[in-house]
């Protein structure tokens, strides 16, 4: 039985909604909690399908619990009950796109609608995973004073609200309204709220509006910049490639490709070994990998997700290596990435770790590095019996 958890902090709000939602027990079953942590408590606890949270709560609030819920419990759909009551924060929040909200007072009938509709499975109108720009306009909206501390991959930014304006951001080097145009366009975020911002005076004169839009402006032009000099399997020449010259550095034998077409063994791999099968298992729960193909670095393909693609397992095979034998060439440490853009626009991420080589096709607009960061330290302890 799918449950809802409801949050709230006010007592008979929730003893009405328990009641209301007796008529509807053949379909799911209610937990509720009075803030945010005491529903960080119940999903520790129990399987929640579903959550239906206010936002201005004590101790944590919801803003703090959607934040938590995108990132730890990503794929739990989440309805937001407001009270904004105009109609322009109507249109902006219906233009946002990513969130499912209901407003106070509660039309129950829509409530219940939403929710059956919320359990039937991941929808475009609810948050999961919530993207930053839409948080970022909700704490706008809600004309929010609050710190947030934003983590994509490596990098980590800050940013200031005073009132729901957005005052100050700072990134590495980067101060006030730059920092902002770079953190906007991060994926993949992990947000932290502090209720209290230290920034007194706007250092940012900019609207947010602005700022969002400057700042996917930038990030496109960061990303067909990065496109042109990553290359293009189209334009990459596989007879030009040239395997042949070796590093200097004999403690590493390179990595030959086998002359025989690559070959499928996938059931007998993920049986024999289980850290190929938990990386296999932390390839499939990444939603933004469209297809992903493991083989090992003779070109044997040892697993695909998606659809299989055996031209393709060849190709990144070849990049491997050659990236392989001229990070040995010119002594640089530790295995980075490859990247290419490809012409429909999606991105090819190349690892390669000690005995297997894997090959991801994400979206055009995911940012690769986090997860590279995410599976490296599994893939580097993947070994291969002989």
């Amino acid at each position: 039985m799918k449950k809802v958890l409801i949050v709230d902090d006010d007592e008979s709000f929730l003893l009405s909604l328990i009641d209301g939602f007796k008529a509807y027990e053949d379909n799911f079953t209610i937990s509720t909690a009075n803030d945010g942590l005491e529903a960080v408590a119940t999903l520790k606890k129990e399987k929640i399908s579903l959550v239906l949270t206010d936002l201005k709560m004590p101790r944590m609030d919801g803003f703090e619990l959607v934040a938590h819920l995108s990132s730890t419990y990503p794929e739990i759909p989440v309805i937001v009950m407001t009270a904004f009551g105009t109609p322009e924060m109507e249109d902006n929040l219906r233009d946002m796109g990513t969130f499912q909200y209901i407003e106070k007072p509660i039309d129950f009938d829509v409530l219940v609608e939403k929710i059956v509709k919320g359990l039937k499975g991941p929808s475009k109108g609810f948050i999961t995973g919530v993207s930053l720009s839409s948080f970022l306009q909700l704490l706008e909206l809600d004309k929010k004073t609050c710190t947030l501390n934003i983590q994509a991959g490596s990098k980590s930014g800050t940013i200031y609200f005073q009132s729901g304006n957005l005052v100050d951001a700072a990134y590495d080097k980067l101060r006030a309204k730059d920092a902002a145009f770079a953190i906007v366009g991060w994926k993949n975020v992990e947000i932290e709220i502090e209720n209290a911002c230290s920034v007194k005076e706007s250092n940012i004169k900019e609207s947010l509006g602005f700022i969002l839009l400057e700042g996917s402006r930038l990030k496109d032009e960061n990303d067909a910049t990065e496109a042109e000099t990553s290359g293009s399997l189209d334009s990459l020449n596989m007879e030009d490639l040239d395997m042949a010259f070796s590093a200097e550095d004999d403690s590493q034998p390179a990595m030959q490709p086998s002359k025989t077409p690559p070959s499928f063994i996938q059931s007998e791999a993920m049986a024999t070994n289980p850290v190929l099968a938990q990386f296999i298992a932390m390839l499939s729960s990444f939603p933004e990998i469209e297809s992903a193909t493991i083989s090992t670095i003779d070109g044997n393909i040892l697993h695909q997700l998606g659809e299989p693609n055996g031209h393709l397992a060849n190709f990144i095979t070849y990049v491997a290596i050659a990236a392989d034998q001229i990070r040995m060439a010119i002594g640089a440490a530790g295995r980075q990435y490859t990247l290419f853009t490809l012409t429909n626009g999606s991105k090819l991420l190349i690892l390669c770790g000690q005995d297997v080589i894997v090959g991801i096709q994400v979206d055009a607009a995911v940012f690769p590095e986090p997860i590279a960061d995410g599976l490296r330290p599994v893939l580097s302890r993947i070994r291969l019996s002989s």
